[in-house]
């Protein structure tokens, strides 16, 4: 049975309004608790101390509003193709069990990781930078607005994965909200600005030094979660994990202790 142009417009208006709720709240919370009331005292972890740009959280809120209407758009074209039985999405729990709905998660996020890890580098050509990844580097001092502030292709890019995992693989409506949260958390995360993870997650998982390095150099880190591939292929920054380790140095001398690494410098933009 064919939609209505009014069930279509409802069905995009609740995408929309979901994805754009739960960004605001998240993105909202760490920007006010960071960027706002906690500006002073946590200063030390502010990760560019002496940014050569300041940031622009109102041009970022935009362009996230924006990539979050085009995210909608194509959700609500994957549910018409559920409509059809083109996927495999299913809606009974009871279909495979609580298991596969949590193990779900785990495997959206790894193939998410993978393609985005491939997908960004080929975003630095030199001819596809200048037209679709440009514009998310103008950020240099990113904050949590800055998660989905994409230019619309990259847009487009950044959520092309999930048609070919829907058609392929068993996903409950409910796995993939709570991989959407969990998304926004840690790429808000990766936006902050600021450094509040220990230096051994740094080995292992993505930070928020890890992406703004990735801002203010413009190349190499290019994961999402995992430091995986980025270290088989050999594309972090040579200083990264010095980088946070330098940071904690800096809030344990804030604090009146003493310090376990001396200061290795700050992060240094370059303009692109």
């Amino acid at each position: 049975m064919p939609f209505t142009l009014f069930e279509l417009a409802t069905t995009l208006g609740v995408v929309f309004g979901l994805f754009i709720g739960h960004f605001v709240l998240i993105a909202g919370a760490f920007y006010l608790g960071f960027w706002v009331l906690g500006r002073r005292r946590l200063a030390p972890r502010r990760i560019q101390q002496q940014p050569l740009r300041a940031a622009r959280p109102r041009k970022e809120f935009a362009f996230s509003v924006l990539s979050i209407g085009l995210f909608s758009v194509m959700l609500t074209g994957l549910w018409v193709f559920d409509h059809y039985g083109l996927t495999r999405i299913y809606w009974d729990v009871a279909d495979y069990g609580w298991t596969w709905f949590f193990a779900s998660i785990l495997v959206m996020a790894l193939i998410h990781d993978s393609y985005y890890y491939w997908a960004h580098r080929f975003m630095h050509h030199p001819r596809v930078f200048r037209r679709v990844h440009k514009l998310h580097h103008e950020f240099h001092n990113p904050t949590p607005w800055a998660s989905y502030a994409f230019h619309p292709w990259e847009a487009i890019v950044e959520v092309a994965w999930v048609l070919p995992v829907a058609l392929l693989l068993p996903i409950h409506p409910g796995a993939f909200a709570a991989y959407i949260v969990i998304l926004t958390v840690l790429n808000v995360i990766s936006h902050l600005g600021y450094e509040t993870y220990p230096s051994w997650i740094a080995r292992w998982f993505i930070t928020s030094t890890h992406h703004n390095l990735h801002h203010t150099r413009a190349k190499g880190h290019f994961m999402l979660y995992f430091n995986i591939w980025d270290r088989i292929m050999g594309t972090n920054q040579h200083d990264y994990e010095a980088m946070i380790e330098t940071i904690n140095a800096r809030a344990r001398a804030a604090r009146g202790q003493t310090p376990t690494e001396p200061p290795r410098g700050e992060v240094h933009v370059t303009r692109i």
